[in-house]
């Protein structure tokens, strides 16, 4: 399947926040996201809007030949590196190459900058394709906030590296 990367804008409000539920309430949710799906339902079309126009944080999609919406990736930079979030691919465009897509025009939006993401330690999907890409621990974690005993890795692209391809 073809996709069109690029850049959420404010008018693909919509569209942003339609994708963004559906990715809250897929059964992997629970370790890909802290953001609970009730926290999200309420935010409201300005809060949608200022998300989809790319200020503090940009989000990447990839746009079929349709118009239809397959997944998303989101970056901020803090600090000199570059923050990659919110990664989702809708259930029938998982294995087309589309999150490797997404990932790379992250990679390249971070200009050169380390990029970073975190990563659950019950997601070995995910931390395989992120290797994939020459991702590689940092040594720090987080405390996953609705189970202690589980936690969040740190990977790094360190500075300058180009994804394997």
């Amino acid at each position: 399947m073809a996709y069109t990367i690029r850049q959420t804008r404010r008018a693909d409000w919509d569209k942003l926040r339609r994708l963004r539920l559906a990715a809250l309430q897929d059964p992997v949710a629970p370790v890909a996201f802290y953001e609970p799906y009730e926290e999200a339902v309420r935010l409201t079309r300005g809060d949608w809007e200022r998300r989809a126009s790319g200020g503090r944080q940009v989000t990447f999609i990839g746009e079929t030949e349709r118009g239809e919406w397959g997944g998303m990736v989101g970056a901020y930079l803090r600090l000199g590196i570059a923050h990659v979030i919110g990664v989702y691919m809708l259930p029938e465009h998982r294995g087309t190459g589309l999150a490797r897509q997404l990932m790379e025009a992250a990679i390249d939006w971070a200009g050169g900058h380390e990029v970073r993401l975190r990563v659950h330690q019950n997601n070995p999907r995910a931390a395989r394709f992120y290797a994939s890409l020459g991702f590689e621990p940092t040594g720090d974690r987080d405390t996953d906030p609705r189970d202690p005993a589980l936690h969040a890795y740190e990977l790094a692209l360190r500075s300058g590296s180009a994804p394997r391809r």
